[in-house]
This record gives structure tokens, sequence and C-alpha cells, in this order.
């Protein structure tokens, strides 16, 4: 067996872990910025270390395609918590459930308001973020 078809079950479970781990975390930064009402943008670069730390315990360490992985999960986790966000907004003004909101709302409807509310602060957290992400995955221990 060839050394590429031994590490392809790591991998798959590593970028498995990773995408769970990122929807998670914006789900629980979704859940906080709820229950604080306030804005917690600055959860994305606890996200993004989080995404790395995944990646690293895989078997991505030091390695081009692991750090952008790194940064592709952490811009995912960001896009999850904005429309989570979205929809509990939209769900509040309508008085509609969270569940048919979030079934009802799409992707450009979601966009739109989550853009509404994007600042400059916003969106250089966010990118620190990803870049953030992806620089842990590279660095050596």
């Amino acid at each position: 067996m060839s050394s590429e078809g031994r590490h392809r079950p790591q991998f798959v479970v590593g970028l498995a872990t990773a995408l769970m781990c990122a929807l998670a975390a914006g789900a629980v930064w979704c859940v906080a910025q709820l229950y604080l009402r306030m804005d917690l943008v600055v959860l994305a670069l606890p996200t993004g270390a989080l995404v790395a730390w995944a990646l690293r315990n895989h078997g991505f360490s030091r390695t081009l395609s692991g750090s952008a992985v790194a940064a592709a999960l952490t811009l995912l986790a960001c896009a999850y918590a904005s429309y989570l966000l979205a929809a509990a907004k939209v769900a509040t003004f309508l008085g509609l459930p969270m569940r048919s909101t979030l079934l009802a709302i799409g992707p450009e409807m979601a966009a739109a308001v989550s853009w509404a509310d994007m600042t400059g602060f916003h969106i250089g957290t966010i990118v620190l973020a990803a870049v953030l992400s992806a620089w842990l995955v590279w660095r050596s221990r």
C-alpha cells in the first residue's frame, strides 16, 4: 500500500473534524451573541484557533493545503454564524419561529441582512481570524 493510501483516512477524518468544529463554533457564537445581546464578532478569533487546532492534530501542520483549509473553514464558520444571526433577526422582526425562518429565508436574504450589519471592524476581525487560523496551522510547534 502506498503512503498516500495510508494517510487518506486520516486526511478525511481531519477535514471532517475541522468542518464540524467550525460549524459548532459558528453555532456557539450565534447562541452566545443572542443570549448576551451584544456583538461578539471577536469570537471569530477563537473560532479560527479551534479550526487550526483540529487541523494540526490531524496532520495538516506545516502544509500549504492545511493553511488554506484553515482559512476557508474559519470563513465558513463566520458565514454560518452570520447566517444564523440573520435568520434570528428576521425571525424576531416577523414574529416567526427560528426553524421556519431558517428554512424560509434564502442565502440571498441572509447575506443581505448580514452585510447590512457589517462594519469595517467586523470585516477586519473576520479576515484577521482567517489569517490567524492559516498561520497557526503553518507555524512550527
